[in-house]
């Protein structure tokens, strides 16, 4: 009988089970699908480029007791650091992130519209805050940033419309004043401490983003199962058995919900809690051509273009082959392997991977929708961990410390 069984070898399963190992705990398994362990966290190595396959990743935390963890595994010194240089590009225009932060660097006539368009907000008029995402954004920011910016971006990353999505994952968005943006734009500068997430960033010296996961993985794999995906799980007796050859008191899940419970031969009191549980499919594909800025990302709104970001590999690896970078695309907007993007002039990806679940999207009535699939679980010793298992859009470090928290409950 297992301690500890872990559904999945990502970066939220693997620092739960060396957390579980550094309290002395010895009977803990971890099952993989994959044929190699790191979810999201993954890197190759593609003709001179070092690629992470889920996307953008930078470690930057408000915990510092995920830094210390982290470091003690992959010493700091392992790191390059840099202040994050993220860019909006609107029409012709590209401006520093947050756009509220920076109206003041575009055209003088353009600078004007978007602040009359921010001071009528419904904020700003004393309207009730909405309860939609897309509402929000208008009432909020005005009508201007909403329609150049945020609802065509979000379109893209997301594949949903954002007056489908709720407002309670909106602690990941910038949330200045009216005052604050006027005072931007008179000042002609912007407040650093406004950026929401990321404003610095660590990146490993050597191997890509999975170095972080490979030195914490280091000390438990030989208590990982991989080429094992969950086929079977059922509760009986007060524990869990798994596959139908691993008994466990104790059940941790971080993969998506959807593999629990066809596992279980999709339990009726979940069906409606199920179908509100959805995420993106994002490409991410990797591209060459020659750049002198210092970006670290670009974010890409217009809806002509395919991708919503753009990343500059040289700016953050140093040692990648000149040229590097890759684009985040919604699978819905894909051309496809043997299709066309509309502004490569015929030009092919060097190399492509499909983050089949990339994102979780925070339909309206999500929120309850988690809650109660973690309910039901809960009391039969079944617990939710990391972006997949919590099913919030929860970068790496938020993963780790939720992990952390577990760890002492359990």
């Amino acid at each position: 009988m297992l301690d500890y069984l872990i559904i999945g070898a990502g970066i939220s399963g693997i620092t739960l089970a060396r957390l579980l190992q550094k309290q002395g705990k010895k009977n803990i398994l971890v099952i993989e699908k994959e044929s190699e362990p790191g979810g999201l966290c993954r890197t190759k190595k593609i003709n001179g480029h070092t690629l992470d396959i889920g996307g953008g990743h930078f470690l930057c935390t408000k915990y510092p007791e995920v830094y210390d963890f982290i470091f003690s595994h992959l010493p700091k010194s392992g790191f390059n650091y840099f202040d994050r240089v993220s860019k909006i590009e609107l029409g012709e225009s590209i401006i520093d992130f947050p756009i509220e932060s920076n109206l003041w660097q575009l055209p003088l006539e353009q600078q004007t519209e978007y602040l009359i368009s921010a001071i009528q907000s419904g904020e700003v008029l004393g309207k009730q805050e909405p309860k939609n995402y897309e509402q929000w954004i208008r009432w909020k920011l005005g009508d201007k940033v909403a329609d150049n910016y945020m609802i065509p971006y979000n379109k893209k990353i997301w594949g949903v419309k954002p007056k489908e999505m709720d407002i309670d994952w909106l602690y990941k968005i910038p949330r200045l004043d009216t005052k604050e943006i006027v005072k931007s734009c008179l000042a002609r500068k912007s407040d650093k401490q406004k950026i929401p997430s990321h404003a610095i960033l660590y990146y490993p010296k050597t191997g890509g983003f999975q170095s972080i996961f490979d030195a914490i993985y280091e000390h438990v794999k030989d208590r990982v199962h991989l080429n094992e995906p969950l086929k079977k799980l059922e509760y009986k007796k007060g524990h869990w058995v798994i596959n139908n050859k691993y008994k466990a008191k104790v059940v941790i899940n971080t993969a998506p919900w959807i593999y629990i419970y066809r596992a279980m031969d999709k339990p009726k009191r979940l069906k409606n809690s199920m179908q509100l549980l959805k995420a993106n499919t994002i490409v991410v594909s990797l591209w060459e051509k020659e750049y002198g800025h210092n970006w670290h990302w670009l974010y890409r709104p217009d809806p002509t273009l395919e991708q919503h970001r753009e990343f500059f590999l040289n700016n953050f690896i140093p040692r990648n082959k000149k040229g590097g970078y890759f684009t985040e695309t919604n699978i819905k907007r894909w051309p496809g392997k043997n299709g066309v993007w509309s502004w490569s002039n015929k030009k092919k990806p060097i190399y492509e991977y499909v983050c089949e679940f990339a994102y979780p999207i925070a339909i309206v009535g999500y929120l309850k929708a988690v809650n109660t699939v973690l309910d039901y679980f809960k009391t039969r010793n079944l617990h939710g961990l990391g972006r997949w298992g919590q099913w919030q859009y929860h970068n790496m470090d938020i993963c780790m410390w939720h992990a952390m928290q577990l760890a002492k409950k359990i």
